[in-house]
């Protein structure tokens, strides 16, 4: 797996003087005892940065807020501020703006930790990944795991926190990590009764004729930002939006499946466990411009 984009931009969120500072992201902040890196115990949002008509434009940042303020309320953290947070993501994408330079898509990554005595929070502006346009143009190979619990789990046990963006992505990442020993792009999670849910870091969307189809969130996956501002315009378009079971032989028989996140935006699969599945270059090109357009 290639090494992570190094940071240009930092903000430490002070959330009880409600406010922030921009600080070196390569000098140390977080205490090792701090109940994020200690044990994953918090929330983060990411977000996609590109220029649009000359100015910097933070792409579906009300749905990544009220889904950040979801999180902060299932893991019974502190409400967090609006005029705080869009204020501190603000002050960091302009400083990563003139730090580099350029006009180059990124992405900004904010987060809240439990902390030790009282919650703290940061932003941090992360670059893209140089394979995610490859991965755009020319899809990638994916199988399926077993994530080992039924779906609809979170129904019945709210305490596993389903639906909640939390730090605690090691099982995400191992998955990424399988995925890559076994010569495949990535994974999509099945529950264990065989309902499709999500991909480590994406959701999975599916079209067929008229309609787009993605698995329910109440299934146990995260409400993806992309995949709602797809379905806002693809609806608008005249397609069929719905959320729904779907199964690994829905995927197979579909017209196109694709994996959507904030970072990739739309990535087309080729195969799926080894199969064949069909492409609709057309439908990318469309979801891209739709996510990018606004």
């Amino acid at each position: 797996m290639s090494a992570a984009p190094v940071s240009d931009s930092l903000a430490l969120i002070d959330l009880a003087g409600a406010e922030f500072r921009l600080v070196d992201p390569r000098a140390p902040h977080l205490r090792v005892d701090d109940l994020a890196p200690h044990r994953g115990d918090g929330i983060f949002e990411t977000v996609l940065v590109t220029r649009l008509a000359g100015a910097d434009h933070l792409h579906a940042r009300e749905l990544h807020f009220s889904r950040f303020r979801a999180s902060a309320a299932m893991l019974d953290l502190p409400a967090p501020d609006p005029t705080l947070w869009h204020a501190a993501l603000d002050a960091v994408i302009a400083d990563h703006r003139e730090r580099r330079g350029d006009d180059e898509a990124f992405t900004v990554r904010y987060s809240m930790s439990r902390g030790l005595a009282e919650a703290s929070g940061w932003v941090l502006s992360i670059p893209l990944d140089a394979k995610y346009p490859g991965q755009r143009a020319h899809g990638i190979d994916v199988i399926t795991l077993d994530k080992g619990f039924p779906a609809y789990v979170g129904q019945s046990a709210p305490w596993m926190l389903i639906g909640a963006k939390t730090l605690s992505y090691a099982t995400n990442q191992a998955a990424a990590r399988w995925a890559a020993s076994q010569g495949v792009d990535d994974v999509i999670f099945l529950s264990h009764d065989g309902r499709v849910l999500e991909g480590p870091t994406a959701n999975v969307v599916i079209r067929r004729g008229g309609e787009l189809l993605t698995p329910d969130p109440k299934a146990g996956l995260l409400h993806g930002t992309t995949q709602q501002t797809i379905f806002a315009h693809a609806a608008e378009a005249g397609l069929l939006c719905s959320y729904t079971d779907l199964t690994v032989d829905d995927l197979t028989a579909a017209d196109g499946v694709w994996l959507t996140s904030s970072a990739r935006i739309s990535v087309p699969l080729n195969t799926l466990d080894g199969e064949e599945l069909r492409r609709d270059p057309e439908l990318s090109e469309q979801m891209l411009a739709w996510v990018l357009g606004g």
